[in-house]
């Protein structure tokens, strides 16, 4: 029998989505075919039903028998809806292609998916990149949070859960500091109260970055080439005849060898010992954010020096933060750091027990992740990054970011000619072509240092060189 669901958009806008069982596979998992009913402007509840009813009926029968469900006839936003419900991707993953969806939606929803031309999405990708969509910049700042809380009686737990925004974000806006427009906006609808009369909205808008719009023409080709997998459509138009948006090719940003000391020499000094242990992992260790948040203490092994990375730490929409695998298999791994590392370490293992015994009954801490909570719990991998723009301010040093620290990594290692085949395992890349793309100004000034180092070997002291 069909599994009737129905949805609700931020426009208000409802659809069902049925969904019909097919078969399940020998390892437990069900195959579903979904289809998206969306009812006729000024249709009655009673019509809807028994169109609702009539289609799922239907649906179920083209099923059985074998038949296919949609054609070419199918509007994109119903297909992508399907596609996005059926793919096998990573919740993080999926809640961030949703999210662009909306953009897309508005711009190629309405087409049947035979009917899509190269020039809808030419002129939709011009307009991303032209159109004042992007708030990056931005920002919000109220007086009156405080008061309209304590108004409306509402507890602050209750707000943050309300308003899907987490505990920082709330304890910033009460001090009239600057909160992104979305979490603005989440406030006041949690509070019922218009955005603009809770907040003093700082506006300024742009268009999206060429790797903003990139990720919009991949997601596009991903839908339509699963359509012409199925035989709905017969070319995928978004690969086959579109100019796909060009990515200008960009050096990863890292830190000099100079500069990475300085780093070094002030976080020795940091009174932060969260900022201080964290900053020199990531440095000293090349993982990535989500990793380093996902690092518990029985993955440091203080005897022989190694950390082992399992798994990634993420904070996902309406669950908060999760454990989820690490970016791929060669992700998995275990690392050598030196002893200056470890002994921060030991003092972060102290000062980490400490908190845990001084917290008694309000620590929640059940699994014993490394970076945490005043409760315990594993922090928002976001932290790292307010905890290293405050580490810059604090010393008036130049923008970087954690994963900066990750190229940094890199790039001093294969300028000292560490083999990149060990670097990739060290950083946990997939593959060593991703290195050698993204670093290639460090492969260069190797080669040159190979090069010297040759010439020193072979060269005779006594031989001159021509004019």
């Amino acid at each position: 029998m069909a599994n009737i669901m129905k949805r609700t958009n931020k426009n208000g806008d409802v659809s069902y989505r049925i969904r019909v069982f097919v078969d399940e596979k020998s390892d437990g998992t069900q195959t579903l075919k979904s289809l998206t009913y969306k009812p006729e402007i000024g249709m009655s509840q009673k019509q809807i039903d028994k169109k609702l009813n009539e289609t799922a009926v239907l649906f179920e029968q083209k099923i059985k028998q074998g038949v296919i469900a949609y054609d070419g006839n199918i509007k994109f936003q119903e297909y992508a809806e399907i596609w996005l419900d059926n793919a096998q991707i990573a919740p993080k993953t999926k809640e961030t292609y949703g999210f662009l969806l909306v953009r897309i939606n508005q711009a190629i929803g309405h087409l049947k998916l035979q009917n899509i031309q190269a020039y809808h999405l030419e002129s939709f990708y011009k307009n991303l990149k032209e159109g004042n969509i992007n708030f990056v910049g931005s920002y919000a700042t109220s007086d009156k949070l405080d008061r309209i809380i304590a108004e409306k009686k509402i507890l602050k737990k209750e707000l943050i859960i309300l308003a899907n925004i987490s505990e920082k974000t709330l304890i910033i806006a009460r001090k009239d500091e600057k909160i992104s427009i979305e979490s603005a906006n989440k406030i006041a609808n949690a509070l019922k109260i218009p955005v603009n009369q809770l907040f003093e909205l700082h506006e300024t808008t742009s268009g999206l970055s060429d790797k903003t719009i990139l990720h919009h023409h991949r997601l596009i080709s991903s839908i339509l080439g699963k359509a012409k997998k199925e035989r709905i459509i017969p070319f995928n138009v978004a690969i086959e005849h579109t100019n796909s948006p060009k990515l200008a090719k960009k050096e990863a940003v890292y830190l000099d060898d100079i500069q990475a000391q300085k780093i070094v020499h002030l976080l020795l000094d940091e009174e932060d010992i969260r900022v201080q242990t964290s900053m020199l992992i990531l440095l000293y260790s090349g993982i990535r954010r989500g990793e380093l948040c996902g690092l518990e203490w029985q993955d440091i092994d203080f005897e022989r020096k190694l950390i082992h990375v399992r798994r990634a730490s993420q904070r996902q929409k309406d669950k908060g933060i999760v454990e989820v695998p690490t970016k791929n298999e060669s992700s998995v791994r275990t690392i050598k750091l030196p002893s200056l590392v470890f002994d921060v370490l030991q003092s972060y293992r102290q000062w980490w027990i400490l908190q845990r015994f001084q917290n008694g009954t309000k620590w929640y801490g059940t699994i014993e992740r490394l970076f945490i909570q005043e409760n315990g719990k594993p922090i928002n991998p976001d932290t790292i990054n307010f905890w290293l723009k405050k580490f810059i301010e604090k010393n008036n040093l130049p923008h970087f970011t954690p994963h900066s620290l990750r190229h940094t990594f890199a790039t001093l290692q294969i300028m000292a000619g560490v083999n990149i085949r060990t670097v990739q395992a060290r950083g946990g890349w997939a593959q060593a072509s991703t290195l050698v793309n993204t670093y290639s100004h460090a492969i260069k000034t190797a080669d040159e240092l190979a090069s010297d180092v040759l010439d020193d070997i072979l060269t005779p002291k006594t031989f001159i060189k021509k004019a």
